[in-house]
């Protein structure tokens, strides 16, 4: 688990919004050199991680897990440093006044996302709108336009911490969670044993629309696909169907665009070998990029595997490293096995 710890560790430290993913360049390549054969990065920020198999003309296994993480924009720079901001993926508003932020200009600052006193809200009620709301910086307009240009993106600030009962809470969890599991599995994966050359994307654009790794799984044209990626954890509110339980492994999804007969055979295998695990239905589309990988070139035989959240999209997102650890004994078990 120590190991777990540590790589999830060096992961949320990179900030890396969508659209901006070639920003921890330097951290990934060092994270992955150790690791892997090959450590690469396309045009669109995608990081491309290959193991190879001591297996001669082996079968490609591509295991993606996407790299970008929800964030902020700046549209305007406003008298007595306040900068305008628009939203880069899904953030819930509700939690968003009152959070700190790290801006990416010319070089880092730190930033206060605005919030009205509750004595002073005319609809305290209603959810904060994104246009209504900005990041005070502290500085002055002129020096601020010296930092800061429109277009700049913004970071949640990290806080990492580990707490009770193996759960750790940080933003970027998703989906840097899965990524932390596929590079420990790959760790731990013997090139004897593999029968596969491994591929892993750390993918790119994800949040905003699944681009990155459409164009990668194009090219690396593998047999088959296995996506990885965070899903709702379970509380006393949420239907059990529409989520998974914390503690209970990471999650083969069921779904109309995972392949049917990879699916049944991993969850055989993973019954056969005693690795926990849990089942979840998505009866349509994933909202993952198990759907655009899944359509790629001719089509791919893809797998869905998630790990459960509480909290997504927030600064203070929550996993379990039990979970991260079944995923990754998940993904060890699935490269060793030839007929899938």
């Amino acid at each position: 688990m120590e190991n777990i710890k540590r790589i999830l560790k060096e992961l949320l430290q990179i900030y890396s919004v969508s659209g901006n993913e070639k920003m921890g360049k330097e951290a990934v390549v060092s994270l992955a050199r150790d690791v892997f054969d090959e450590v690469k990065i396309d045009n669109m920020g995608t990081y491309i991680l290959v193991k190879k198999s001591n297996k001669k003309n082996a079968k490609r296994l591509l295991i993606d897990a996407h790299f970008d993480t929800v964030g902020l924009m700046v549209t305007s720079i406003k008298k007595g440093g306040f900068l305008k901001v628009v939203n880069i993926g899904g953030l819930d508003t509700r939690v968003l006044p009152a959070t700190e932020v790290v801006v990416h200009g010319k070089r880092d600052i730190y930033g206060l996302i605005t919030s009205t006193p509750p004595h002073l809200r005319k609809e305290s009620s209603k959810n904060p709108k994104i246009e209504d709301l900005m990041v005070d910086t502290g500085y002055e307009k002129e020096e601020l336009e010296k930092i800061v240009s429109v277009g700049d993106f913004i970071s949640y600030k990290q806080q990492i911490d580990f707490i009770s009962g193996d759960y750790v809470t940080a933003s970027s969890l998703d989906d840097k969670a899965c990524l932390a599991a596929v590079i420990e599995a790959a760790s731990k994966m013997d090139k004897e044993m593999l029968q596969y050359d491994v591929y892993v994307t750390a993918s790119a654009q994800e949040e905003t629309g699944k681009a990155g790794v459409a164009r990668v799984a194009f090219d690396i044209n593998p047999d088959i696909a296995i996506i990885t990626d965070v899903n709702f954890a379970r509380t006393e509110k949420e239907e059990d169907f529409e989520t998974i339980e914390c503690k209970g492994g990471a999650s083969v999804d069921i779904s109309a665009l995972t392949d049917r007969r990879l699916t049944r055979n991993i969850i055989n295998l993973l019954k056969e070998k005693g690795i926990k695990h849990q089942l979840v239905c998505e009866p349509g589309r994933t909202c993952t990029n198990n759907d655009p990988v899944s359509i790629s070139g001719y089509g791919i035989r893809t797998a869905l595997m998630s790990i459960p959240l509480k909290s997504m999209h927030t600064p203070s997102e929550t996993v379990n490293l039990q979970d991260i650890k079944s995923l990754a004994d998940i993904l060890v078990a699935v490269s060793y096995e030839e007929n899938l």
